[in-house]
């Protein structure tokens, strides 16, 4: 059997090209062009020269940090690969260390499950705003202790969030469990 890998969306680099270009190049001419115009209050203009220079550190960051997540599975295993990208960081969802990649091999591997999250928040015009998040669940086959046994700790499962991925999280957890099905029949 072949190697299947799953990623994450490309980032675009059109969108953030425009976003530069807007928010950036745009304010950093007429800021310049100010500054050559003006007598006085120089100092303030270079405080805003220098504001409008962050927005294009923050995107090359974006693009330094950015490392994508995958779903590699193989004729011994499944691979969890952990990704980090830059607006998680931001919003305190992830870190700047990557968590090690999490392979288990198929001997091990008990099911798929999909994880769904939902989040409701008001908004200011009455209503509510819903956030979903998906997570791919490989839960695990554990020998090692039975349902009673709190003393020794052994992971059920692993999971992975499938926000950013190309495919919908129905059609991954079908990827997975077909190509489960397919290495079990295989001698």
């Amino acid at each position: 059997m072949e190697t299947i890998i799953i990623t994450e969306r490309k980032k675009s680099v059109i969108t953030d090209s425009i976003l530069l270009t807007v928010f950036c190049v745009v304010p950093l001419f007429f800021l310049i062009r100010w500054l050559f115009l003006v007598d006085e209050g120089r100092i303030f203009i270079i405080f805003l020269i220098i504001v409008t220079l962050f927005f294009p550190v923050v995107v090359v960051s974006g693009y330094i940090w950015d490392v994508k997540q995958k779903i590699i599975l193989s004729e011994d295993s499944i691979k969890l690969c952990y990704g980090r990208n830059f607006v998680d960081i931001m919003h305190f969802e992830g870190g700047f260390s990557i968590p090690a990649d999490h392979e288990t091999p198929w001997s091990k591997v008990k099911g798929f499950h999909i994880d769904v999250y939902e989040r409701q928040e008001p908004t200011e015009g009455g209503g509510y705003s819903t956030t979903i998040k998906y997570s791919l669940i490989v839960k695990i086959k554990n020998k090692d202790r039975s349902d009673g046994d709190f003393v020794k700790f052994s992971r059920d499962y692993y999971g992975i969030s499938l926000g950013k991925f190309e495919e919908h999280p129905n059609t991954i957890l079908n990827i997975c469990e077909d190509y489960m099905k397919n290495v079990e029949r295989e001698p």
